[in-house]
């Protein structure tokens, strides 16, 4: 692939998902021939870290999956957007997984960037996927394969999903919907998905997501996301001023080191059943990652 150019300014400070870098000073322009992702997971990956009370207890997961329906690159001083990748829908997304920090995904797909000047990075998530920890009464830990959606297929493609759904994936295969209504003692998946999100028949919510409209949702416990996040497709934008190593190829990061989170009523360190209460809902959140850009 022909090498192309990209006018970084270095300007605007570096906006993390959560979080903010140092700034590096004096623009320059910078051969560029690639665009690659990559996920960290910590030193203390699937390790659960007891926090002070009341406060959520985090996990780092064992693997990562991400579907991403678009990557674009922010231009700016007249240069515009530059899409590395669209698909046509959100069941097309391209999914990209990690089980290390060796592992690294080209988003490029065959385009060639134009020389322009960029300062962000727009991304559009239809899902985020993990295994994680679940404890059951009869069977004890199980590790399952867990997806968390962030974006509805379900008003734009005819589908079943709505952002906040919680599904079992068993060999790449969606076998049901999680932490839903009739799951306790041990946390076994539900379908079809309006068995597992309705509400009780004395009239008590267990996590009503079959009665969420299109102005209230999101992931699990996480009120704050419900209010806030684009829809129906979830879509951020992230500033970046880069870190510099000089080389050719724009890296960008995704730290996903205690991306799980949860309320551990039970204090066993495992989020289960024993933690779930629908007259005391218990929050569960599963945090966006943390992202850095690095031109390595």
């Amino acid at each position: 692939m022909k090498a192309s150019f990209l006018a970084v300014l270095f300007a605007l400070p570096m906006v993390f998902f959560t979080g903010c870098n140092k700034e590096e000073e004096n623009s320059k322009t910078v051969s560029l021939n690639d665009v690659q992702l990559q996920v960290s997971f910590g030193r203390d990956k699937a390790a659960s870290v007891a926090t002070v009370a009341n406060a959520m207890t985090y996990e780092t997961p064992e693997n990562y999956y991400v579907a991403l329906k678009k990557v674009a690159l922010k231009g700016t001083q007249g240069s515009p957007d530059f899409v590395l990748f669209e698909t046509n829908s959100l069941s097309t997304s391209l999914v990209f997984d990690f089980t290390d920090t060796e592992t690294v995904h080209s988003l490029l797909t065959g385009t060639q960037i134009p020389e322009g000047e960029y300062n962000g990075v727009e991304l559009e998530i239809y899902y985020l996927q993990m295994n994680i920890a679940l404890a059951t009464t009869d069977r004890g830990v199980e590790w399952r394969n867990v997806r968390i959606y962030l974006s509805d297929d379900a008003e734009t493609e005819d589908g079943l999903h709505q952002p906040g759904d919680m599904t079992q994936i068993n060999e790449g295969q969606e076998i049901g919907w999680l932490l839903g209504e009739g799951q306790v003692p041990n946390m076994d998946p539900v379908s079809p998905r309006s068995a597992a999100y309705t509400q009780n028949g004395d009239g008590s919510t267990w996590y009503d997501f079959a009665g969420k409209s299109g102005e209230i949702y999101g992931p699990f416990g996480d009120v704050e996301f419900m209010n806030t996040a684009s829809h129906p497709v979830y879509r951020t934008t992230v500033d970046f001023t880069l870190v510099d190593n000089g080389g050719t190829t724009l890296i960008l990061d995704f730290n996903v080191n205690h991306c799980w989170q949860f309320d551990d009523k039970s204090g066993d360190g495992v989020f289960g059943a024993s933690d779930l209460d629908p007259l005391d809902p218990t929050r569960w959140n599963m945090a966006l990652p943390v992202m850095t850009v690095t031109l390595q």
